[in-house]
């Protein structure tokens, strides 16, 4: 089976059980924080993907790390996942637990790159629009990418809405390499 595919039942049964016993919020913030420490190391990152170290030594490790900050319900569950021999995905599982929990609540992050800083009226206007898209709430992260000549480049999973100036101009290059524009 393939790991997104393992990843996915491993989130969603995660999700699942948050969810029954109505504690989603509080599983979300231990999940993102987890998240932010294992990005943040590399060397807890190959400690979780290290075959040689054994279970117990990873679970005693990982309770070191996160009995303080997460609850009961999460520890149990990173050590469930080490016990089956899966810790190697965890950022995986829990990346997919994200996606499954803003798709449960009609959630939509979206990353928005802009040329120059968006004022907040054309950040309500480019917000909305995509409300209006996806039919969902929409969380933006704005930020200025300074390689783009103009426009905005949206990011949402992985799909990509490119309404930048580059690609305009990219677009109308290869529809005159093509011979398909008319210049009437």
């Amino acid at each position: 089976m393939s790991i997104s595919k393992v990843a996915n039942r491993y989130a969603d049964s995660f999700l699942a059980n948050a969810i029954e016993k109505g504690i989603l919020d509080e599983i979300t913030n231990d999940v993102n924080f987890i998240l932010n420490v294992i990005n943040s190391s590399d060397e807890l990152q190959r400690f979780l993907a290290s075959p040689i170290i054994k279970t117990e030594l990873k679970k005693s490790i990982l309770r070191e790390i996160f009995a303080d900050n997460t609850s009961a319900h999460t520890l149990k569950f990173l050590e469930f996942v080490v016990d089956k021999k899966r810790e190697d995905i965890l950022i995986q599982i829990f990346e997919k637990f994200i996606e499954l929990k803003d798709d449960y609540l009609g959630i939509v992050r979206l990353d928005i790159k802009s040329a120059f800083p968006l004022s907040e009226d054309l950040k309500e206007i480019l917000l909305k629009k995509f409300e209006s898209i996806f039919n969902k709430k929409i969380e933006a992260v704005f930020s200025q990418e300074d390689n783009l000549i103009g426009g905005f480049l949206v990011k949402y999973r992985d799909t990509v809405y490119d309404a930048s100036i580059k690609h305009q101009l990219e677009k109308l290059k290869q529809n005159l390499i093509s011979g398909s524009l008319s210049l009437n």
